[in-house]
């Protein structure tokens, strides 16, 4: 049988690479999902030997699609099979387009035809009004005339909220903090608000490029007519879209320069922008979101960020940066099976708890979310906060709801 996606992307021949030597199973920080299920087709040579077997006639479709679909699926997207494989086999970009091959036999997920009608509908993934998109959160601003302000201002840089980060009572947090952070370093930037969009991020990774692209072109209509030059965004998902995928997936070249926030933080930081004067006296440790680090390569730029915060003395994990674990929420397998989602992050909730830091830092707002609601469950003590949070307290600032969402 054939897959054309893997076709038309030049990858047919990678699942005949493996080289099955179960480096994705059992090598240091490696597939999550395969140390949960212990099933060899949720590892990276598994679903590569049923892929092979497929293509090759040997293994008939109804013997074995349903079982790679259900892998496939249920996977977090981490690029720990990747970072790990011997032989530089690109599992992300595969397993994205097996997706769009799985849609295309309609044997998606129900829970993902779910989803997709949230977006269209509502235009974001949390299925809330675009309104709220911005007036959700702002209220909680010490400045909210100076939010609304910013929504819809000619400027050449933007700030890309994302779908998460609108909504979400934790995630929030971090866009409160990156307006207050801007606007002291005297940057000038603007925000879409109820123009924003989903990226389409949730699309790509389940497949669906065409839906995807549709969430695209209205961005980049909006911050074309508003002389945006550069975006600036926290959530990693929406930066590997913006900086990547569109390209890859999409066939679209913006032309905007996508800046991961961790890195713009550490740009105003280099320029003398950014001043401290509280110190936090924390212990903390990092989580490298796996969009973040494996994904895109951001590993020394939030790190380097902490190390200017007065009052922090950091540990790292035992399991960090390309060995990081996944925390369980990328993927979107939250959606189609929570349950498993939950039991991946207990692997990294076991790590943070070997450290002695009272607060793991990250730079993914769905990371810090998923961690925000599973660790007080798994009887741990410890918080987890969002990096320009950290760098926002210590240059004093505080909001309502701050305390009470921590």
């Amino acid at each position: 049988m054939r897959f054309p996606a893997l076709e038309a992307h030049n990858l047919q021949e990678m699942p005949y690479t493996c080289a099955q030597c179960s480096f994705c199973q059992v090598g240091n920080g490696a597939c999550p999902t395969y140390k949960v299920k212990r099933r060899d087709s949720y590892s990276g040579k598994g679903k590569m030997i049923l892929t092979r077997n497929l293509l090759q006639g040997r293994l008939k479709p109804s013997l074995g699609l349903e079982g790679l679909r259900d892998a496939i699926f249920g996977c977090t997207l981490c690029g720990g099979c990747e970072e790990i494989c011997q032989v530089d086999i690109p599992f992300v970009k595969i397993y994205q387009l097996l997706r769009n091959d799985f849609l295309k036999r309609g044997m998606w997920p129900e829970e993902l035809a779910v989803a997709r009608d949230t977006l269209l509908k509502t235009n974001n993934i949390q299925g809330q009004s675009q309104m709220d998109r911005i007036e959700g959160w702002s209220y909680w601003h010490p400045d909210e005339d100076m939010v609304l302000d910013l929504e819809g201002k000619e400027s050449k840089t933007a700030l890309f909220a994302g779908c998460a980060s609108s909504y979400k009572g934790v995630s929030i947090q971090g866009t409160i903090a990156s307006t207050l952070i801007y606007d002291k370093a005297g940057a000038d930037f603007t925000i879409l608000g109820e123009q924003e969009y989903c990226c389409g991020a949730p699309m790509i990774m389940t497949g669906d490029f065409e839906t995807a692209k549709k969430f695209a072109m209205h961005n980049i209509e909006k911050y074309n007519e508003l002389g945006v030059e550069r975006i600036v965004t926290n959530c990693p998902g929406c930066y590997k879209m913006w900086a990547h995928e569109y390209h890859e997936f999409l066939d679209i070249d913006h032309g905007f320069e996508i800046l991961y926030g961790a890195e713009y933080l550490l740009e105003l930081l280099n320029k003398d922008k950014l001043e401290f004067n509280t110190p936090l006296d924390l212990t903390v440790t990092y989580h490298d979101g796996c969009d973040a680090g494996r994904n895109a390569g951001f590993y020394e730029e939030p790190r380097k960020v902490l190390e200017h915060l007065p009052g922090v003395t950091f540990e790292e994990l035992p399991h960090n940066k390309g060995n990081s674990f996944c925390c369980g929420s990328g993927g979107v397998l939250r959606a189609i099976d929570n349950d498993f989602a939950v039991k991946i992050n207990d692997l990294k909730v076991e790590d943070i708890e070997a450290t002695n830091a009272s607060v793991v830092a990250s730079h993914c707002p769905s990371c810090v979310d998923f961690m925000h609601n599973q660790l007080p469950g798994a009887g741990s003590s410890k918080v987890s906060k969002d990096l320009v949070v950290l760098v926002a307290q210590a240059m004093g600032f505080e909001w309502e709801g701050l305390e009470e969402i921590y």
